[in-house]
């Protein structure tokens, strides 16, 4: 996720593949049946949709990160016409290579990776519900379907007491409250049906799942080592792990941080260079476990 400064306080056989297309940036599948990572088109997964892909804070880089060779691959800088000086907050991918980026001053954009040039869509988002400033994930509405709900966490200012967990319908972006939370989370999905975030608390951030249906947390890893006073962070599932991109206070750029999906131990730690990663967008298309 994160566009902000806060102390707070072999690829394998993909499975869960494609949802309907809304193709709000003008991307397209592939029309050979598979795109060449394995995703299949028959479920309108856009190709590239099962890597994560990254946006930095300052140079607004987005970037295709490979989990398996924990290597970057740069696509280019965005170029969205916000308002005044707003830099890159959040970030999530569709199953139509949509990548909605949320920037400081709540204006949302969809950037179509697979356009070629970065194309920007103002996304008519008028932050409802007092949501600013949130992470996000999409989540399938059932375990390896084909529809997908937009998941976000946060509210009007990055400092807050609690902060709201809300379902967004991708197509009208209407927006329904579920819960509230202690954190301003960063948050992905997955085609299992699952929805997780990295809660960054001081003392001691946590990798929790939430309860879909009332924003209550089911399950939750402890990771003392990532917490701590924080320049940018971000979140997402692949392939049966968590991937946390960190970037501490006093340090120059980001860590990959590999968390085991069973046991919840970090399994390697990847540095980067010149990176403040605050974004981490993964669709639901982007394997769950590898085979």
């Amino acid at each position: 996720m994160r566009g902000r400064t806060l102390y707070a306080c072999a690829l394998a056989l993909l499975v869960n593949c494609g949802p309907p297309d809304r193709n709000p940036g003008g991307t397209t599948g592939d029309d050979d049946g598979m795109d060449p990572d394995g995703a299949n088109a028959d479920d309108n997964c856009a190709k590239g949709t099962e890597m994560i892909y990254t946006i930095d804070q300052f140079n607004q880089r987005l970037s295709q990160f490979d989990p398996m060779s924990k290597t970057f691959i740069d696509l280019g800088s965005i170029n969205c016409p916000t308002n005044g000086s707003a830099t890159p907050f959040s970030m999530s991918v569709d199953r139509a290579a949509n990548a909605w980026v949320l920037y400081t001053n709540g204006e949302m954009f969809w950037v179509a990776i697979n356009s070629g040039n970065l194309a920007c869509t103002k996304v008519q988002w008028n932050s409802p519900s007092g949501l600013k400033v949130f992470g996000m994930g999409f989540s399938t509405d059932q375990p390896g379907g084909s529809s997908e709900a937009l998941y976000v966490g946060g509210g009007a200012t990055q400092v807050q007491s609690t902060y709201t967990l809300a379902h967004v319908d991708p197509i009208n972006l209407n927006t329904m409250p579920i819960g509230n939370q202690p954190a301003l989370p960063e948050m992905t999905g997955n085609g299992n049906a699952e929805l997780w975030g990295f809660m960054p608390e001081a003392s001691n951030a946590r990798i929790v799942q939430f309860d879909k249906t009332n924003g209550s947390i089911i399950k939750e890893f402890s990771q003392p080592m990532l917490a701590g006073t924080m320049s940018g962070y971000a979140f997402a599932h692949w392939g049966g792990d968590y991937w946390v991109f960190l970037q501490k206070g006093g340090e120059t750029s980001t860590k990959v941080y590999q968390i085991d999906g069973v046991g919840g131990g970090i399994k390697t730690i990847t540095p980067t260079t010149g990176r403040t990663i605050v974004g981490a967008g993964v669709s639901t298309c982007a394997p769950v476990v590898i085979l």
